[in-house]
């Protein structure tokens, strides 16, 4: 609520600031007066009369926005808002109500001017702002992933250990680390409880953004970014599904939505290796396994490198015992593929 100087001052103030009333005022409120004088001398002076009447209200009306005008401008700064409507106020009180009106403005402001304003128990209190202490970060230790699960889970380690592992896993890639996060939602420790759901929140709303920013643009879009856009969809939404991000019923409208997009997208472009082999692993999600090689065989037949397919093919024939197919798919992978992370597993099958 705003306040006035003039309104909260000592007596001494508030004297000095009704005696400097400027002579603009005192003019319009002398013209004000005799316009109304004139107005009633015009009403009591002629015939009773439309026409009368209508000379009244017209000097009358004359009159109450000369007395508007120089009560506004003497008003204290804070009656002054709003502008239109104050005025509008003070207006309405003089020509609706001709003699009163008058006098209860003037002693409006009179009792503005010379009361002072009243003080109640304020019904907030200033308090400090809160202090941010970071977590030390110890330089002679660093986190292997494997020993992650088990510092984050275990109620043995400190609270600030645990947090600078928390801070670790939020710069690993969610695929890896959704899991524990997902199990640290429960801890007992409310800092450890609120920075896991944080980080997941901050990487879901990540990939949201960018599927927003993505349906926005498929309305205006060219066939050729087009399908770039159904390609990029279908991408995103299987990474909500991938890295663990969304659960429950949203889990399963990601994947159906991945599922949705991958099919636009090979309806304009059935030559996408890659689209494809997205398809192969929607289906393996839904448990629809003779789909699911299809889609790998139609990978592979496009061009896509077996490197990339085989260990789903494999997992394929894993499922359905096919353990010589699984030996026959994993020797077709290089050891020195990119795939560094199945090399023990091309080892193990390759083995005689």
């Amino acid at each position: 609520m705003s306040t006035d100087s003039s309104m909260t001052g000592r007596p001494g103030n508030k004297l000095k600031n009704f005696s400097g009333v400027r002579v603009l005022e005192v003019r319009l409120l002398f013209y004000a007066l005799l316009a109304e004088a004139g107005a009633i001398t015009t009403l009591l002076a002629w015939e009773r009369g439309p026409a009368a009447f209508l000379a009244y209200l017209l000097i009358h009306g004359f009159a109450a926005a000369l007395m508007a005008t120089a009560m506004w401008l003497w008003f204290p700064r804070g009656f002054r808002s709003p502008r239109a409507l104050s005025w509008m106020l003070t207006f309405s009180l003089a020509l609706f109500v001709p003699v009163l009106g008058l006098v209860g403005i003037v002693g409006g402001v009179l009792v503005g001017y010379f009361l002072p304003a009243p003080r109640g128990p304020e019904p907030f209190e200033t308090i400090p702002a809160p202090q941010f202490t970071p977590v030390p970060v110890a330089t002679d230790r660093s986190f292997r992933q494997e020993d992650l699960k088990t510092l984050l889970l275990s109620s043995k380690s400190s609270t600030e250990l645990r947090l600078q592992g928390m801070l670790t896993v939020r710069n690993m890639p969610a695929r890896a680390t959704s899991g524990v996060l997902r199990e640290t939602l429960g801890d007992q420790v409310d800092d450890v409880r609120l920075l896991a759901y944080g980080i997941l929140d901050q990487k879901e709303k990540a990939l949201t953004r960018q599927i927003d920013r993505a349906l926005n643009l498929i309305e205006s879009a060219t066939p050729a970014r087009l399908y770039r856009l159904y390609r990029r969809l279908a991408e995103l939404y299987w990474e909500l599904h991938f890295q663990d991000l969304v659960q429950g019923d949203i889990r399963a409208l990601a994947l159906q939505r991945a599922f949705d997009f991958v099919e636009r997208a090979l309806n304009e472009n059935d030559q996408d290796g890659g689209m494809w082999l997205l398809r192969g692993r929607i289906m393996m999600n839904h448990e629809q396994l003779e789909e699911a090689w299809r889609s790998f065989d139609k990978a592979l037949a496009v061009g896509l490198a077996p490197s990339r397919v085989n260990p789903w093919l494999a997992e394929l024939a894993l499922w359905r015992r096919q353990y010589a197919k699984v030996r026959v798919l994993m020797a077709e992978i290089a050891e020195d593929t990119q795939f560094t992370n199945l090399s023990a597993s091309v080892r193990y099958w390759s083995a005689p």
